[in-house]
């Protein structure tokens, strides 16, 4: 079979490596479509990161509790984008577990499990309903409520990135942006963009159509907080706060990153039992693996590693 030509250009943005991978055409439109690519991660960025002071989600953190809040119209659209999409799973995924999460990874720090009481307080602060989004304005009806795009940020990225670059008349794009988030345009010149999806425990489970879709993986697996000689998940359950008890990767394809990057997330605090509902919830396919095997939802067209 002839495979298309490719040519790969990664750079650092949002704290992790974007790679774009785009067919081999003039010189001139490839600079135009990275351009579109980096400089789109970069505005999102901008917007959405909690690890730098300029941003508007940083200074939105920082008025936590104060009613008026922040006049930002564009974290506006995207937390009321988050907001829909936790209410969508049940409060499973919550962009505003920081507080808890943090109490974990503290706990991991000194080695010694959080008390019930510190876990409580933590709690009180988190509640995506407390998300207050009037228009372009937008509050945390709660002091000390702190929201992390985290993951979800990467695939909203993404969702900017592919909607900036079909404007711009690009046809054919890979996106990878850590590994973990993926969005596809339409397919290179000759045969499709296929997925290898790694087991967590070692080897390749198979592969994978990806065709004007998004990708989502998250884990648990490699992922624990060490406390002492237990181990526990790094994701957290923000309706109990304590960690998920889910040892499992999960992978799901959907039409947008923004919902992958929930949807997966949701299904690691809510089980494999939750596969099918999440799947129908949020139109979505999705992989699961765990110790026990691999399951997949009728319409995610695993392949069998070679």
């Amino acid at each position: 079979m002839i495979r298309a030509i490719t040519r790969t250009y990664v750079r650092p943005r949002m704290g992790t490596l974007l790679a774009a991978t785009l067919p081999v055409s003039e010189s001139h439109v490839d600079a135009r479509y990275l351009d579109v690519v980096f400089q789109t991660a970069a505005s999102c960025d901008g917007v959405m990161s909690r690890h730098r002071r300029d941003t508007d989600l940083s200074r939105l953190n920082a008025l936590a509790g104060d009613q008026d809040g922040l006049l930002a119209p564009e974290l506006a659209r995207i937390l009321a984008q988050a907001r829909a999409l936790a209410e969508a799973t049940d409060g499973a995924f919550d962009p505003t577990v920081t507080p808890v999460s943090e109490v974990w990874r503290r706990a991991a720090r000194v080695s010694r499990l959080p008390s019930r009481r510190r876990v409580r307080a933590a709690l009180a602060m988190v509640g995506w309903k407390h998300i207050d989004v009037r228009g372009p304005r937008v509050a945390l009806a709660r002091p000390g409520m702190a929201v992390d795009l985290g993951a979800f940020g990467k695939g909203l990225s993404l969702d900017h990135i592919t909607a900036r670059l079909r404007e711009e008349g690009c046809s054919s794009a890979l996106l990878n942006f850590g590994e973990s988030s993926l969005a596809a345009i339409g397919r290179p010149r000759r045969g499709r963009w296929m997925i290898v999806l790694r087991h967590p425990m070692g080897g390749f489970v198979g592969t994978f159509p990806l065709g004007d879709r998004a990708c989502s993986t998250s884990g648990s697996f490699g992922q624990t907080l060490r406390i002492g000689a237990r181990q526990v998940s790094h994701v957290v359950d923000p309706r109990t706060g304590r960690p998920a008890r889910e040892m499992a990767q999960v992978t799901v394809l959907a039409r947008s990153g923004a919902v992958a990057e929930a949807a997966s997330t949701a299904l690691l605090v809510l089980g494999r039992s939750a596969l099918d509902d999440v799947a129908r919830r949020l139109d979505v396919d999705a992989c699961w693996i765990d110790r026990s095997g691999v399951y997949t939802t009728p319409w995610f067209r695993l392949q069998a590693a070679a």
